[in-house]
């Protein structure tokens, strides 16, 4: 049944864009052996398959960092095959669980090595215990301590990461099912961020690590050549939405990067059957072959100078048709960068297209076991970062929305669904979500927002009616432009303590849009926001409506 707009209510502004679908994750086009464990990781954790499509090439860029370089244009040598992983999922998503299994034998091996390594160090420093002075000396320089074999970090900075590259760790992995730690820790903070991005894109580009330090403070200076890290994360959409906004971090190229998921929940749909309840990741043939291959992987010998601590492996190179896939793939990236082309708004990451399909290209072919990339291989690869650009794309668009519009849409679906049909904006804070009961200015923001569009009635800034045509609209359309100017006065009026009371005109004079206080109120919508301390206080409040 078609719903007749009520001619006798200001039909509302829409708030929101109609938000564009995900694509699937081309878990199809992985590798055999990857596709399947990642398949059989989404099946038995419930989980989507960018997630778990994403640990994996995580596991296959560890494994092979320090076993092969990846092709580089006019560079003999090649380039570092590292790759930069951000997948982001709600929380209860299982990003743990599908981590968990795809680096099981990582973790397992990582595990023994640092237990031999204090065991070691253990049995040494008991034996000079004992001894005093130049004996004691003598004993600890024909016993040195071993070199610490940690090649994984999970909560850390970048600080200490790069130090122990410079005094001699070969590659590693910043691996972490909590990427807020990264971009919401230390190592981002506004008096460091500069500098920890430029290492970082340093890293990722050459394998270098630099630091210069004081006089007092040699031992944390050096340069380090020819290292490998890989950052492998998983991350919760609001805990980093403030960082993936940053233009610092797109326009240094530190964003651009990264292969990029961002999972659609699965929530809700995770039923048990009694089949399901009764199976086992462990008992699953996919996943023991994958598991397999990493043993077979890390029994290889990596490439590192065990004197330097430099990585110096062979390059991988592409056949003369895998070539040819990438070229196409380059010149179709570029080609959507033009001014009308549908990469125009990402053109920092469609830029970097061409060198990740390259990267990734490396990795996969080394988890394969391949002398050379094939045709397959560079299509397998291609198909991966084209998805990732799409997705950076679709999160981009989203994400150029004020919080203020995707909070007001959360409530006024709240007060539908509540019936709220008038209260006051005292009542709102004590009884309503728990979002706008923290605070009076943003509560305020919001029910300007939703009176600027329509969606509420006021005739004094204290009292509202939800508009009868809101219950019938639906926000999620193509955005209205709101006015310019301030929502100060609104937040002033509002929390004046001041009795409740009925709304004392007919709805007909409260819809008029040359309401003096309906106006004056919602001027400025369009600033609101704005600071980086108030998308900082709308992050807080994200997903509480």
């Amino acid at each position: 049944m078609t719903l007749i707009p009520d001619p006798t209510y200001p039909q509302p502004l829409p708030l929101m864009p109609e938000a564009s679908e995900p694509a699937p994750y081309p878990v199809h086009v992985l590798p055999t052996l990857l596709q399947d464990a990642a398949r059989a990781i989404a099946h038995h954790v419930q989980a989507p398959e960018a997630i778990a499509g994403q640990c994996v090439i995580g596991v296959a860029a560890y494994l092979a960092q320090t076993r092969v370089n990846a092709p580089a244009l006019n560079r003999l040598d090649g380039m570092p095959c590292s790759l930069f992983l951000l997948t982001l999922a709600n929380s209860g998503d299982r990003k743990s669980e599908c981590r968990r299994l795809a680096f099981r034998v990582i973790d397992d091996a990582e595990r023994e090595a640092r237990s031999a390594y204090r065991q070691q160090c253990k049995e040494i420093e008991d034996g000079a215990a004992h001894l005093k002075g130049k004996a004691r000396d003598e004993y600890l320089a024909e016993h040195p301590l071993p070199s610490d074999p940690r090649t994984q970090y999970s909560d850390a900075t970048f600080e200490p990461i790069a130090g122990d590259f410079i005094r001699g760790m070969p590659a590693a992995c910043w691996d972490t099912d909590e990427g807020g730690q990264l971009f919401g820790g230390a190592s981002l903070k506004a008096d460091t961020r500069a500098s920890t991005l430029g290492g970082l894109v340093k890293a990722f580009d050459s394998g270098t690590f630099e630091r210069t330090r004081s006089r007092g403070n040699v031992e944390g200076s050096g340069v380090a050549y020819h290292r490998r890290l890989s950052v492998h994360l998983l991350a919760q959409a609001v805990t980093v939405a403030e960082a993936l906004d940053d233009p610092l971090l797109q326009g240094q190229g530190f964003l651009p990067r990264f292969l990029f998921a961002d999972a659609p929940s699965l929530a809700g749909t995770r039923l048990l059957t009694p089949d399901r309840m009764h199976s086992s990741a462990f008992n699953d043939p996919r996943l023991h072959r994958f598991w397999d291959r990493c043993r077979a992987i890390m029994a290889t010998d990596a490439a590192i100078d065990t004197e330097t601590g430099e990585v110096t492996p062979p390059t991988l190179q592409p056949t003369p048709a895998a070539e040819e896939v990438w070229r196409e793939h380059y010149n179709a990236t570029e080609a959507e960068q033009s001014t009308l082309g549908d990469l125009a708004g990402v053109r920092p990451f469609a830029g970097r297209a061409g060198e990740l399909a390259r990267r990734l290209a490396a990795v996969l072919a080394c988890f394969e076991q391949c002398p050379e990339i094939t045709d397959s291989i560079m299509q397998s690869a291609c198909a991966i970062v084209r998805y990732s650009v799409g997705e950076w794309a679709r999160y981009t668009e989203g994400e150029r929305l004020s919080p203020d519009l995707k909070q007001a849409a959360a409530l006024i679906a709240w007060l539908v669904e509540k019936d709220w049909q008038s209260f006051d904006a005292r009542q709102l804070q004590r009884e309503g979500p728990q979002s706008v009961r923290r605070s009076a200015k943003a509560r305020d923001r919001l029910l300007a927002v939703l009176v600027e569009h329509r969606y509420l009635l006021t005739s004094n800034g204290k009292q509202f009616q939800l508009n009868p045509a809101a219950t019938t609209a639906t926000p999620a359309t193509t955005p209205a432009t709101p006015s310019p100017g301030t929502c100060d006065t609104f937040a002033t009026t509002c929390d004046k303590s001041e009795p409740a009371d009925t709304l004392s005109q007919p709805v007909a004079t409260l819809s008029q849009p040359s309401n003096p206080v309906n106006t004056g109120l919602v001027a400025g919508v369009a600033n609101v926001a704005t600071t980086s301390r108030e998308k900082e206080q709308a992050a807080l409040f994200e997903g509480e409506i």
